[in-house]
């Protein structure tokens, strides 16, 4: 019998084998930059996306109420002082957020609809968390679900106050720091029991509100259950209201946090998106912008109320119309003043 031939094949060396792991790698490296940027790139959008969602929802609130929702009266309120039998007040007189009053228009009524504090807070709506920065995520302490964006809390322009007071103030971030106008007044003052504006007039401390959302006027204690009301003659705003343009006034924005926190709580992210007046939901023009960091930006009241974003080089705002645009971090911050601000004679730049 013949002998059978085998043959065999010639196994790796360990240099061949080192020089294809070290391909591997090469590529690996190169390919996987790319795909950061690429799975990036698509949370951008979808963020813009959603406050482009949010925009359009205030629009449609606008046709059909022919007002634009406030931004709530105080921290922390509670729907049973802001409903009558179930059925939450309408814009006049509601305390809630802005976020809450657009539900309707994100068809989000069975949410809107909810009557107790309670129920609402532990509601998630996953369209008001961004994609760069964390899934749906709520307080550990309160169940409160979050929320990643604001209304723009606008505060007076160089016009209003002159040159000197603007100058002394602005540049330095100090207005910021100090939460100038964030509540009407000139400092972190005017939270829990807000003052009609001619009491405050009377002390030369009203600053005023200028942006899109406007702090509501119908005050009820808390917990009062409408027992203690007070009509305060804070500014309605209408589409006629905003003088500087509707596609040229910025409305909504990204929030800036600090990765820490992202999965935990701080006081300016701890009742979330049903907030009313307050950091949760509000962030202030006359802070510059900037983009997620665990650094203090110039003290607690900066910390709270800077708009920014979880994006390296951009957060996005909504305009009053609707539309929706990523704006750079170098934005100056007396354009962003300008944009925020709805009748300044100061027309915003097209962004």
């Amino acid at each position: 019998m013949r002998a059978r031939k085998h043959r065999y094949r010639q196994a790796f060396t360990l240099v061949e084998l080192l020089v294809v792991i070290a391909i591997i790698g090469v590529l690996v490296a190169l390919l996987l930059p790319a795909v950061q940027a690429a799975r990036e790139a698509a949370r951008r959008t979808q963020c813009l996306n959603q406050l482009r969602q949010m925009g359009l929802g205030v629009q449609n609130h606008v046709s059909a109420l022919k007002i634009f929702p406030t931004g709530g009266i105080y921290p922390w309120p509670q729907i049973e002082d802001f409903s009558s039998g179930g059925k939450p007040f309408g814009v006049d007189k509601q305390g809630l957020s802005w976020a809450f009053q657009i539900l309707p228009f994100l068809e989000q009524n069975a949410v809107h609809n909810l009557s107790t504090t309670a129920q609402i807070t532990s509601t998630a709506v996953p369209s008001y968390f961004c994609p760069s920065r964390r899934p749906p995520t709520k307080n550990p302490d309160n169940g409160a679900w979050l929320m990643d964006y604001a209304g723009f809390a606008a505060v007076p322009s160089r016009a209003q106050v002159g040159d000197t007071l603007f100058d002394a103030n602005v540049p330095s971030n100090r207005w910021c720091t100090n939460a100038y106008g964030f509540w009407g007044v000139k400092t972190y003052d005017n939270v829990w029991d807000p003052k009609p504006s001619a009491d405050l007039d009377k002390s030369r401390q009203y600053t005023g509100f200028w942006g899109v959302i406007s702090r509501s006027s119908y005050y009820v204690a808390p917990g009062s259950r409408g027992a203690t009301v007070k009509r305060l003659d804070y500014p309605v705003v209408k589409p006629q209201t905003i003088t500087d343009g509707l596609s040229r006034t910025a409305m909504l924005t990204e929030k800036r946090l600090k990765p820490a926190n992202y999965l935990e709580f701080n006081w300016d992210d701890d009742r979330g998106w049903s907030d009313g007046w307050d950091p949760d939901t509000m962030r202030s023009s006359a802070c510059r912008p900037q983009p997620d960091s665990n650094d203090d930006i110039g003290g607690s009241n900066a910390d709270g109320l800077t708009p920014g974003s979880a994006h390296p080089t951009a957060f996005h705002v909504a305009y009053a119309d609707g539309s929706a645009s990523a704006v750079n971090f170098e934005i100056a911050i007396e354009t962003l003043i300008q944009l925020a601000h709805i009748s300044d004679g100061e027309i915003g730049p097209t962004l």
